[in-house]
């Protein structure tokens, strides 16, 4: 049993972790360095972490409902109308969900991205801004940076507004 706690802890904390990492600062990296970041997504696909994501989350949805049918002792009716078993069973529906999205979704723009890495780092006779263009292409994206947009100009105070703007306001 404490094995089974110990998986399930470690690899819930390395898929969150991960997919954090990957979310707020790896993704906005390769956002920022353009077609350069082909490199280093080849370096990732090279390490396996397309394949290695989805296992780490499947042992944590393994074990965790391993756990849980165990708590129940094959009662999980009966387990359900405790709060804290709620409270797991919501937990591990979670978790299904997100994992399902992330197979659905999220996997199949990943290992087009990673294609299209590879392609990126194997054939140099395409341009920066071809190479650009294939990967907006691909991801539905532009690579350059996000610009905050300018500030809208100040509205001038009511008393300063033209005097034909208040009179056709009035209808006069």
């Amino acid at each position: 049993m404490i094995v089974l706690r110990f998986a399930h802890v470690v690899s819930g904390a390395l898929w969150v972790g991960m997919f954090g990492f990957m979310t707020f600062f790896l993704l906005p990296a390769f956002g920022e360095v353009g077609p350069d970041g082909a490199k280093m997504q080849a370096a990732l696909a090279k390490r396996r972490i397309p394949v290695i994501m989805p296992v780490i989350a499947l042992v944590t949805l393994v074990s965790g409902f391993w756990l849980y049918q165990r708590l129940s002792g094959g009662a999980i009716g009966a387990l359900l109308k405790t709060p804290a078993a709620l409270a797991f069973g919501l937990g591990g529906l979670a978790a299904l969900l997100a994992f399902v999205v992330g197979i659905a979704l999220a996997r199949p723009f990943m290992m087009r991205t990673m294609k299209l890495a590879e392609q990126m780092t194997t054939c140099e006779l395409m341009s920066a801004p071809a190479a650009a263009a294939a990967a907006a292409a691909a991801t539905g994206r532009t690579w350059r940076r996000a610009r905050a947009p300018a500030p809208a100009p100040p509205k001038a105070p009511r008393h300063a507004r033209p005097a034909a703007a208040r009179d056709a306001r009035l209808g006069a």
